[in-house]
């Protein structure tokens, strides 16, 4: 397997083994040619995760935690080991439903200097919102009040979207495109790091695509909504955004 087609994927678990097992199967079963696939594993919990079997990979590593870090420390951490042209960001609550990956990686030849992302719906089918405008303080706050419903991109007639920023849950892009940028900003901690990340990617000149015409299924978990502690998280990483540099020139460039 040449490194050319090599992708690795980072995926951070917070006592999620239930839904990474299902995750790697899901992979295993739909997708071609398992042997490029590079799975980094980040146990946050240190001692959480069992010794998945790496036989079906080119290789399967798990980073133990000696203590808790954040979003973009722990993906960053896992890029410092990746292999290969690819890097992959993915939750570990995402179900591969068909093959996804060789479709991407066509779509990367069209555009390569472009993080990619495919279109994400729940077990319904329904779409998420998971491609988004640049965000306002007045935008966090219309999302909280009741009736609120988000207004879907219109994808070209390429089935593209062209948003400010697709949430990380599932990212594709060349490995040398996270390394230009440094990875994620590891003052955001579990949120704005995505936000961030896509808004430098385009003053950069990258672009932000997402692709309608593959869908991968995801267990949303709205933990700011429901626990005061991810909302403090989500509020002060809320504020670090808006009044940081890349804040006012991505509204700049809009």
């Amino acid at each position: 397997m040449s490194s050319d087609s090599s992708i690795t994927i980072s995926i951070v678990s917070h006592g999620n083994t239930d839904t990474i097992s299902l995750l790697l199967a899901s992979l295993q079963k739909h997708e071609n040619e398992l042997k490029r696939f590079r799975i980094i594993l980040t146990d946050n919990l240190q001692n959480d995760l069992p010794d998945f079997d790496p036989a079906p990979w080119a290789s399967l590593q798990i980073i133990r935690n000696k203590t808790q870090l954040g979003f973009a420390h722990n993906h960053n951490n896992a890029f410092a080991i990746a292999q290969g042209r690819w890097f992959a960001v993915l939750n570990p609550d995402l179900i591969f439903e068909r093959p996804i990956f060789d479709h991407l990686l066509e779509r990367l030849k069209v555009y390569p200097n472009t993080i990619l992302a495919p279109q994400v719906v729940d077990e319904n089918g329904h779409t998420q919102d998971s491609f988004r405008p640049m965000p306002t303080p007045l935008e966090l706050i219309r999302r909280r009040l009741p009736g609120y419903t988000f207004r879907s991109y219109q994808p070209d007639r390429d089935g593209l979207i062209h948003p400010d920023w697709a949430a990380g849950m599932f990212w594709l892009m060349d490995a040398d495109i996270y390394r230009r940028l440094g990875g994620m900003d590891i003052r955001y901690r579990l949120y704005f790091e995505d936000v961030d990340f896509c808004a430098r990617a385009r003053l950069a000149g990258m672009e932000v695509l997402g692709d309608t015409q593959i869908k991968i299924r995801h267990d949303a978990r709205r933990a700011s909504r429901r626990k005061f502690f991810y909302l403090m998280l989500h509020t002060r990483s809320a504020l670090r955004f808006f009044t940081s540099p890349v804040y006012r020139k991505a509204l700049q460039q809009r």
